[in-house]
């Protein structure tokens, strides 16, 4: 199981961007495959205000997120106030950003590889996995 950062959807999207081609081949294969994807339910407004800003089309942006819902194999988790409370601690911990904690706390939540183009938010994703695995041991 994945979860997947905003970064990568948009960078999807938005031809001319590096690494455009993988981002767009990667949502291609997750399509194609059915591969299951949990993601915060706050992706959606980060990837419309996104695409938005970054295109100069509010039409796209919205028809782009009505797309990604109908997608049958991403699951929308909503920020309830246990996901927040996890999200907030790792926020402090690693002194994550916000939206980038909660993608964090997801991923840790159902166990699923974070898959970001942020690298702040993979290397926290990465001491947190680290720091758990060896108080497990």
């Amino acid at each position: 199981m994945y979860c997947i950062d905003a970064s990568v959807f948009i960078n999807a999207e938005i031809e001319g961007e590096e690494f455009h081609e993988y981002s767009a081949k990667l949502m291609q294969n997750i399509k194609d495959r059915g591969i299951t994807i949990i993601v915060p339910e706050i992706v959606l407004p980060e990837i419309s205000s996104a695409i938005a800003r970054g295109t100069d089309d509010t039409e796209n942006a919205w028809e782009f997120v009505k797309e990604l819902k109908q997608i049958p194999n991403i699951v929308f988790i909503p920020v309830d106030r246990e996901l927040a409370d996890h999200a907030s601690q790792l926020a402090a911990e690693y002194r994550l950003r916000g939206c980038d904690s909660i993608y964090v706390a997801v991923a840790s939540l159902f166990r699923a590889k974070l898959i970001s183009l942020d690298r702040q938010q993979i290397e926290s994703y990465g001491m947190y996995r680290d720091c758990n695995a060896a108080r497990r041991s």
